[in-house]
């Protein structure tokens, strides 16, 4: 039906068209240019009316009115003088509106260009009668929430040269069609969307194409080796693909290559030798790959501006000939396996304003020859190789550098003095750097701009001066694992993160108070801070993670901490604070990932507003003085209890930004940079404290209420959180059975149920957890004999010992003990009735024993090395006869209805030889 209706309103269309034609041809004599074609006004009203603007409308032109009936007079329309035709139609500048493609665009016959840049229509597909304007030769359709797929019937487009489809969502494989038709195409770009497959080989066919870019998709399988008859490609963007295989040489065929990206992707192999004859290349990126080999030759490389290897696996020493590449400005050979000293060449080239070689083997000694004419650098990171710096006194660096990062490498012992002339930096990391020595004045003069500063893991000395200036950003700081020591002085107000961790500061917080509520990390672990905490956390309700362990804190948690509701991280451990662990922290910090309470002097039961915490991974509240029972609500925690969504919970990043946007200029966009940090935890595991960090921490799920005066039963809820990685409830006095189900922990590596007072059997479920690898049921009431299964018999006996009615292996594989010298042999229902494993075992070496006991005996007195090396270990031979005569006495026993004689004796006591 819309089909019909749709051919009609052509037929109108059409009949409207032919009348005022005549009329145009009527007034022949009185007109130079014609207007737009009837049909194709109407046609064009329709596609307005198919899009919306929250705002004025910008097509107001486009009406029925007399003096507006001229559509070639139109924004965005363009028409043929001669006769009228609508030619192209521009609607990028009506880029604000939302709304679908009309159909009655297939009505402008002789369109050629077709811009729709920026509109939204709304996850829509593009419609596949586009396919019919046959005499297109210019489509952007880009940044317009477009989704689906890309219509094969674009192939029939044989006149386009240009498609421009970026930053959509569209989905699906590329057409071959667009190969195998479009031969006149000369730019393609289909980055950023979602598609998939292999890149089709018959784009190699385009032989005029200048651009192709297919970069951010999700595009497999390898390169096309026929890319390399593409000779009049200037730009290939391949990025961020999945892209796999070598880099085919053939691509060195590409002489009039400029830009070449191939980045992020799962490429192999060596750079293709053949590149060096890409004479043309100005950008040239291969970073985040799987490449090896060593760097190419760039002697043949002039006009290169840009050489991005990063995050690779190339090795061997760096070329010395950067000398020819005058036009570079930005290398990053970062994260490799390169090795050697740092060319004194690379101090020639005068436009060099980016250099970043961190992250690989690099050494030697950075002189003033390495940045003897870099006067334009501006970003320079050196950090984690083994440089050593030795800039002469008398050097003026040339240089103002905005970023500069030298974490591990050697500046010291002295301060580094070369520091001073720089005046304009926003980022500073000089961590584990060497230095040993005190801080001189002039440094404290920072920078209005900085954005991050990093003076962690030196030796640094000397007390903090007052910082009275404000940032124009909010930065980081971080100053720990140093020697500063005294009082902590007035800080700027604007801040992001301060760590101040690893130090000898001492004194109350009261300087927290003056920093304003952007403060997203706060870290003053492992000081001599003392007293109470302050009550000023109200303010800071960006705060993200909190730690305050290893100081002398006392007092109670401040209520005010209640409304920083973003906390994910707090770990308050190893303080000497009091009173109960309040309510609101289960109310108010719902967020929490971890909560460390340990190692203070907390008291009071646990409030079951503790169980409402469901985004909880960590809760370490040992060593306390914690009473009453465990609640059962502990199996709400959910994110114990499910698979990890993917969130990266330890891994957080705070912005820091210019705060100087000019007053009603709604077009300035401020600066802004991230900065990241990372929690970590000092938690009990397997029997000891570590320090968890990075993704060993975000792996983890841990539950330790040890060394408090808990009681009641084990809440069997607790088996439900199937994550649970470690639960230590040792050092308390709980009591009963353990849950039969606790074998539903199948994530548990480490279990501490030590020095408590549980009691009955160890539930046979037990043994099915196969990755436990720490196991302590000391000193508990635990009866029966230990459930079999690889995993519990190979721990040592240590974990089972104080358990005087416990037995089996490992403590003896046969029975229970009663004294050192002594084994009772008596009936047991759980010998004989539950343990197939152990039936069969004594059954065949009952059965057995004649044999064995005569083979053995045979190989004792016929074999003297036998018997040589069986008695020189005495104790082993006496312990085997034990036992082999302990089961045959067991087993004679079983047999009493033929032997009723043996009854009488059937209790009696084997004693061991001494």
């Amino acid at each position: 039906m819309h089909a019909a209706v749709y051919r009609l309103l052509c037929i109108f269309l059409f009949i409207s068209d032919a009348v005022y034609s005549l009329g145009q041809i009527k007034y022949a004599n009185q007109t130079v240019t014609r207007s737009c074609i009837e049909m194709e006004r109407q046609a064009l009203l329709m596609i307005k009316a198919d899009l919306n603007f929250d705002i004025d409308d910008p097509m107001s032109d486009w009406g029925n009115d007399e003096k507006e009936r001229d559509c070639c007079k139109w924004s965005g329309v363009y028409c043929e003088s001669h006769d009228g035709h609508v030619t192209s139609l521009n609607l990028m500048l009506f880029s604000r509106s939302v709304g679908k493609i009309n159909p009655s665009i297939t009505l402008l016959k002789q369109l050629r260009g077709l811009v729709l840049y920026g509109i939204d229509f709304q996850s829509r597909h593009i419609p596949k009668f586009l396919g019919s304007l046959t005499n297109l030769e210019y489509l952007d359709i880009s940044d317009s929430n477009l989704s689906g797929p890309i219509p094969r019937e674009l192939g029939n487009l044989s006149y386009l040269y240009h498609i421009d489809l970026r930053w959509n969502s569209l989905a699906g494989t590329i057409p071959h069609q667009l190969g195998s038709s479009l031969y006149n195409l000369s730019y393609l770009d289909l980055s950023d969307n979602s598609l998939v497959g292999t890149i089709p080989h018959q784009l190699s066919n385009l032989s005029n194409l200048i651009r192709l870019n297919l970069g951010r998709n999700s595009l497999v399988g390898s390169i096309p080796f026929s890319f390399g008859a593409l000779t009049t490609l200037t730009v290939l963007d391949l990025s961020k693909n999945k892209l796999r295989g070598v880099i085919p040489h053939q691509l060195g065929s590409l002489y009039n290559l400029g830009g070449l990206d191939l980045n992020d992707n799962f490429l192999v192999g060596s750079i293709p030798a053949s590149f060096g004859g890409l004479t043309s290349l100005i950008d040239f990126d291969l970073s985040s790959n799987l490449l090896s080999g060593s760097l190419p030759n760039f002697t043949g490389w002039l006009s290169l501006s840009s050489l991005l290897l990063a995050h690779n696996f190339l090795n061997g020493s760096i070329p010395d000939d950067f000398t020819g590449c005058k036009s570079l400005s930005d290398i990053d050979l970062s994260g490799n396996q390169l090795s050697g000293a740092l060319p004194n060449t690379i101090g020639q080239l005068s436009k060099l304003e980016y250099l970043d070689v961190s992250s690989n083997s690099l050494n030697g000694v950075i002189s003033d020859f390495h940045f003897k004419n870099l006067s334009r650098l501006t970003i320079l990171d050196m950090s984690f190789n083994s440089f050593s710096f030795e800039l002469s006194s008398h050097f003026i660096v040339p240089f103002q550098l905005e970023t500069i990062k030298l974490q591990s490498c050697n500046l010291g012992p002295s301060f580094p003095l070369w520091i001073k002339t720089q005046t304009s930096f926003q980022h500073l990391d000089i961590s584990s750097a060497g230095i040993s020595d005190s801080v001189p004045l002039w440094f404290w003069h920072l920078p209005r701009g900085l954005a991050f500063l990093n003076v962690s893991s030196n030796e640094l000395r000397g007390k903090l001066p007052d910082i009275l200036f404000d940032f124009d950003q909010y930065p980081g700081l971080d100053l720990s694992n140093n020697h500063f020591e005294g009082m902590v002085p007035l800080l700027p107000s604007r801040l992001a993160s301060l760590n101040l961790s690893g130090n000898k500061f001492k004194g109350n917080l009261s300087f927290l108070c003056h920093i304003d509520g952007e403060l997203t990390f706060i870290d003053l672990s492992n000081n001599s801070f003392s007293g109470s905490l302050p009550d000023c956390w109200s303010q800071f309700q960006k705060l993200v993670a909190l730690y305050l362990q290893k100081n002398a804190f006392v007092g109670e948690l401040p209520m005010s901490l209640s409304n920083c509701t973003n906390l994910r991280f707090v770990d308050l451990g190893e303080n000497k604070l009091s009173g109960i662990i309040p309510a609101w922290v289960g109310e108010r910090l719902t967020g929490l990932y971890a909560l460390v309470l340990q190692s203070n002097m907390l008291s009071g039961s646990l409030p079951t507003q503790i169980c409402w915490l469901y985004n909880l991974h960590i809760l370490d509240l040992s060593s306390n003085l914690l009473v009453g029972n465990l609640p059962p609500c502990f199996g709400n925690f959910t994110s114990m209890s499910t698979k990890r969504s993917g969130d990266n919970m330890t891994n957080h990043s705070y912005l820091s930004f210019l705060d100087n946007t000019p007053p009603g200029d709604i077009s300035y966009f401020p600066k802004t940079t991230h900065q990241e940090f990372i929690d970590n935890a000092l938690v009990a595991w397997k029997g000891t404290y570590r320090s968890f960090g990075t993704s060993n921490l975000d792996l983890l799920n841990i539950i330790d209420l040890s060394n408090n005066g808990l009681s009641g039963e084990f809440p069997f809820e607790i088996t439900r959180l199937v994550e649970l990685v470690s639960l230590n409830i040792s050092l308390n006095k709980l009591h009963g059975e353990l849950p039969k189900d606790i074998g539903q922990l199948k994530s548990l590596n480490s279990l501490d149920l030590s020095r408590n007072q549980f009691s009955g059997k160890i539930p046979s479920s037990l043994s099915q957890l196969n990755i436990l690898g720490y196991l302590d049921l000391s000193f508990n009431n635990f009866s029966g004999k230990i459930p079999t299964g690889t995993q519990l018999q190979g721990f040592n006996s240590s974990s089972y010992e104080g358990n005087p009615l416990l037995y089996g292996p490992p403590l003896t594989p046969i029975s229970r003990p009663t004294s050192a010298t002594t084994t009772t042999v008596e009936e047991d229902d759980d010998i004989n009735g539950d343990d197939d494993f152990w039936e069969s075992y004594y059954m065949g070496m009952g059965s057995g024993f004649a044999v064995g006991f005569w083979g053995i005996c045979g190989l004792i007195f016929l074999n003297r090395r036998c018997r040589h090396l069986l008695f020189a270990s005495s104790s082993l031979a006496k312990d085997w006869i034990y036992v082999t005569i302990a089961v045959l006495f067991r087993k004679f026993k079983s047999d009493s209805d033929l032997s009723p004689g043996l009854n009488e004796d059937a209790n009696m006591t084997v004693t061991r030889p001494s």
